[in-house]
């Protein structure tokens, strides 16, 4: 069997873990889905209608030769559109990517942002051109929109999860996702990434316990009929987000929880 060779792409950067060996190469991106109005928790938070967009719409020139606001080419689209999503799709299989990999967003008392996937991607035309994955961004999500300088940021959903919430996001992924024929599988089982571990070890109290609870998702997904889970993990060694706290060991800590391969998200070196 090959190895293979995931190239994720996000903000600019190239990363590439585990390192492959001849052409079986996916190339993926990240996509982060705040671009469609009217997500419930954006509507309570920012007012009915708000994606991120309005922060676009809303920059200022900082210093001399700075041009802003900047108007997107393509207007300032809906990401739940399935017509609008076919040609973003369209336009990232004609240009070499493989897949996208969802920034996707599920806490303890359920899902955040994902219409442009469920309403945009899934129901779009043309998907059989390019694969879905996600990446669960299992961090809080704060006030940082915009980001107020020399102010600590509110927590507005709080990113750890018991083992009962863990299991209803399983079930909730298999029952969507997994089964669409776009998702992307690697060597047959359906990919899913995990951005904090520690955060994920928090919400079981310990790396034996966090173990148990991956073990019973692979068990969830033999049992709907793959072959198995493909676990990646995001280690990364600087903080990204207000509040993030690096993992000590990541090496020891990724075997001990028995994730198949690594990626990062951004260079944070």
């Amino acid at each position: 069997m090959k190895r293979k060779l995931f190239l994720s792409l996000a903000l600019g950067v190239a990363l590439a873990i585990p390192a492959g060996a001849g052409n079986d190469i996916t190339v993926a991106a990240y996509y982060f889905p705040n671009y469609h109005p009217s997500d419930p928790r954006n509507a309570v938070t920012k007012g009915s209608g708000w994606s991120e967009w309005e922060l676009v719409k809303a920059a200022r020139p900082r210093f001399p030769g700075h041009v802003q606001p900047n108007a997107p080419l393509w207007g300032y689209t809906d990401e739940s559109d399935p017509k609008v999503m076919e040609q973003k799709i369209a336009a990232a299989a004609g240009h070499g990517i493989d897949a996208f990999i969802y920034d996707w967003y599920f806490y303890e008392d359920g899902p955040f942002l994902r219409r442009g996937l469920e309403q945009g991607f899934m129901k779009a035309a043309n998907n059989h051109r390019l694969k879905f994955g996600l990446m669960w961004a299992n961090h809080d999500w704060i006030d940082i929109f915009p980001c107020r300088p020399k102010e600590s940021p509110k927590v507005l959903y709080p990113s750890r999860m018991t083992p009962e919430g863990f299991a209803r996001m399983a079930d909730y992924v298999i029952g969507a996702y997994f089964k669409h024929p776009s998702y992307w599988l690697v060597d047959g089982k359906p990919y899913f990434s995990v951005y904090e571990l520690g955060t994920l070890i928090q919400g079981f109290s310990s790396v034996q316990a966090t173990r148990a609870g991956l073990d019973r998702f692979r068990e969830k997904v033999k049992q709907a009929g793959f072959p198995g889970l493909h676990l990646n993990a995001v280690v990364w060694g600087g903080v990204i987000l207000p509040g993030e706290n690096t993992p000590t060991e990541p090496a020891k800590l990724v075997t001990d929880l028995g994730f198949d391969s690594v990626t990062s998200y951004t260079d944070s070196d």
